[in-house]
């Protein structure tokens, strides 16, 4: 199921519907992971500070 949604994740940023933001607030609530990150966008997933 998860690799559905980080196909349409993928055609979503690639089409700039979602931006580096949304992708990585879906690594924030576990949808995706770092690894998925980098692979959609290109750039290493970084912790926020809280």
């Amino acid at each position: 199921m998860l690799n559905i949604f980080k196909n349409l994740a993928t055609q979503f940023y690639n089409a700039g519907w979602y931006d580096k933001a949304i992708i990585a607030s879906f690594v924030k609530i576990g949808t995706l992971n770092a690894d998925d990150y980098k692979e959609i966008t290109g750039d290493d997933y970084a912790t926020p500070n809280v």
